[in-house]
């Protein structure tokens, strides 16, 4: 019998995987830049966890970043609690993040939300259709749509989203 076909020894060599990772010391940081032209956001049009539909357009009025990402990503784990703090901070501010997985079942993304305590909607795109229309190559990746639904900036890669600059620019969209 080989290990390699058994998914409890899967999920195993994925854990120690991204134990290694994180443990060795911080994933390469991406960055936040501007999108140029600015430029209607795609159409984002999901179930969440519990099974309630978000529509982007129906957020108009707010700011929103959509989060891509996946369980099996060592950096998406990392930015997940730069994510909640981020969360927290702009609570009262007209602000939603949209945590969107990519391509895996609902219950092993709905394991991992409960353990991190996500306190976002997390969307499912099963499909890759989200993915695709945003054109997303690299995890995590995620978008800043201004209250208007147009696209404004994006960051490949994780970032740390409690910084001062990106609190900063996520504030400043609000007004714009």
């Amino acid at each position: 019998m080989t290990h390699s076909t058994r998914p409890d020894y899967l999920d195993y060599l994925k854990a120690v995987i991204i134990v290694a990772l994180t443990a060795s010391g911080p994933v390469s940081a991406g960055w936040l830049e501007a999108v140029t032209p600015v430029q209607r956001a795609p159409s984002l049009k999901l179930e969440d966890l519990a099974g309630v539909k978000y529509e982007l357009k129906g957020l108009k009025g707010k700011t929103v970043l959509v989060n891509f990402w996946t369980t099996w990503c060592p950096p998406c784990i990392e930015e997940m609690p730069s994510l909640i703090g981020l969360n927290r901070e702009m609570e009262q501010g007209g602000f939603v993040i949209l945590a969107v997985n990519v391509e895996e079942r609902k219950r092993r993304v709905g394991n991992f939300a409960s353990r991190l305590k996500l306190t976002f909607p997390v969307l499912l795109d099963p499909g890759r259709e989200a993915g695709d229309t945003w054109e997303v190559k690299v995890f995590p990746s995620s978008f800043l749509v201004d209250p208007e639904g147009r696209l404004r900036y994006r960051a490949i890669g994780p970032i740390d989203w409690n910084s001062d600059e990106v609190i900063s620019i996520i504030r400043r969209l609000a007004v714009e």
